[in-house]
């Protein structure tokens, strides 16, 4: 690993434990390092750099539909269905995330919803600033989705 990502990865986890969160590290193939992170028994997010990028890092939260959600959603008429999806994407848009469905189908199992930050502006406050930003999307995401049809969507 290159001497630069080492370090951002060790001054990230630095600041990680500085500011009480319970960090654990994922193996990641296709990440330089990548760790899953909790505070105080909340929402779990994953920071990470993937393998494809040398000069930025990821904060990403997961939101997935229970098997039985699935099938709640999967019952809804697609004409309903879709503009439920497009209600959601639009929710997504203020958020200043990006995201993606997984899988990319209208029946799709987990919403991700991702930030970068550069090296360039990697900051101890610019990093918990893209942190905040990134729970307050999840929590809108699971919001909309409770709000939209009863779901009861969890962060994986």
């Amino acid at each position: 690993m290159d001497e630069q990502i080492e370090g951002v990865g060790k001054r990230i986890e630095k600041w990680l434990i500085d500011e009480a969160f319970q960090i654990s590290k994922v193996a990641d193939e296709n990440a330089y390092f990548s760790y899953k992170v909790t505070k105080d028994g909340g929402m779990t997010l994953s920071v990470l750099q993937p393998q494809n990028k040398t000069d930025s890092i990821l904060v990403v939260g997961d939101i997935s539909l229970t098997d039985e959600d699935q099938k709640k959603l999967a019952t809804i008429p697609e004409k309903e269905r879709r503009v439920m999806l497009s209600d959601l994407t639009m929710d997504l848009l203020t958020t200043q995330c990006r995201w993606q469905f997984i899988p990319p189908t209208e029946a799709w199992e987990t919403i991700r919803v991702l930030r970068p930050i550069f090296y360039d502006g990697l900051s101890k406050d610019r990093f918990f600033e893209t942190v905040d930003i990134v729970m307050r999307a999840v929590l809108s995401v699971i919001f909309a989705l409770q709000r939209k049809f009863d779901a009861t969507p969890y962060v994986s």
